[in-house]
């Protein structure tokens, strides 16, 4: 059998293994989301009650494909040049799509994946790079793991909602569109004048808008418990971001909030104290409050 005829044999078979990937994920070596060492621990174990094994899938890294297509294709972030078997093109929203044509990506990270199937054409405008035959000098840190946090937001003076990410705005023009997205307009916040104004306008969102990154909305009860939680550190005089330890009343695992606000959990006192970390002063939220911060890596 060819090298061709083989990696052909092994792509017919990762749509069906796309189920298993999500149910059953693997277990393998990583390197943490923010660039330091060591494995990031977002496997879901046999052994994990069923908020801890939630909270891991909520990590989980997506990769995509198309109705109607068997190719599976990863978002890597890339240079803004980008060379190889394609022609060299320059772009600027700094990430490519590549197919993936070895099983062996899948068990090259320690992660938990997702295969999202999209509407065709769902991916046509992400520039597409060299497809992955192997795993050798794949950086993890540069492919997507999460999708991207953006906001519903509106003025008082206007009923017009706007989809804001990365600092720029885009109006949602009819009803439907808005909930074809399946957004909600619980979570549209308002936020004033001069705030709106700020952010750079793109075009509108429209029924056949393709997004060429995957988004999460946030959810404004979720932001405000956060806010409610950051307000009660500040309050305490907690600027310093090794100082700002919480834990719920009902659980004994301690977090830092970090200043992305995200929660990451201190896996014991030896992690602590190689990150200068003093668990004396803890701050105790609520649940509800805990579970409204998205996770981050665990220290």
């Amino acid at each position: 059998m060819t090298k061709q005829r083989m990696i052909g044999s092994a792509l017919g078979s990762l749509a069906a293994i796309a189920v298993s990937i999500a149910i059953a994920p693997m277990l393998v070596g990583a390197q943490s989301a923010d660039g330091t060492s060591g494995k990031e621990d977002v496997v879901a174990r046999s052994g994990d009650t069923p908020l801890q094994r939630q909270a891991k899938l909520k990590r989980t890294w997506t990769v995509y494909r198309e109705v109607g297509s068997t190719k599976i294709w990863a978002i890597e972030f890339a240079p803004t040049v980008i060379t190889g078997s394609f022609a060299t093109t320059t772009h600027l929203k700094g990430f490519v799509k590549r197919e993936v044509q070895t099983l062996d990506f899948f068990s090259a990270f320690d992660a938990n994946y997702l295969v999202k199937v999209v509407k065709e054409g769902r991916l046509d405008d992400i520039p597409q790079a060299n497809p992955i035959i192997n795993t050798e000098g794949l950086d993890p840190s540069n492919f997507r793991k999460a999708p991207f946090a953006c906001r519903l937001v509106k003025t008082t003076a206007n009923s017009a909602v706007y989809l804001s990410c990365h600092g720029k705005r885009r109006v949602i023009l009819r009803e439907g569109v808005f909930h074809q997205f399946g957004w909600e307009f619980r979570d549209v916040e308002t936020v004033s004048e001069t705030d709106l104004a700020a952010l750079e306008e793109e075009e509108a969102v429209v029924e056949d808008t393709v997004f060429e990154e995957e988004i999460e909305v946030e959810a404004s009860e979720n932001r405000h418990l956060t806010d409610r939680v950051k307000e009660r550190l500040e309050l305490r005089g907690k600027d310093n971001a090794r100082e700002r330890l919480i834990k719920s009343e009902n659980d004994s695992r301690v977090f830092l909030l970090d200043k992305e606000r995200r929660r990451r959990h201190i896996e014991s006192m030896e992690a602590a104290r190689k990150h200068g970390i003093n668990l004396r002063d803890i701050t105790e939220i609520s649940d509800d409050e805990l579970d409204a911060i998205k996770e981050g890596d665990e220290i």
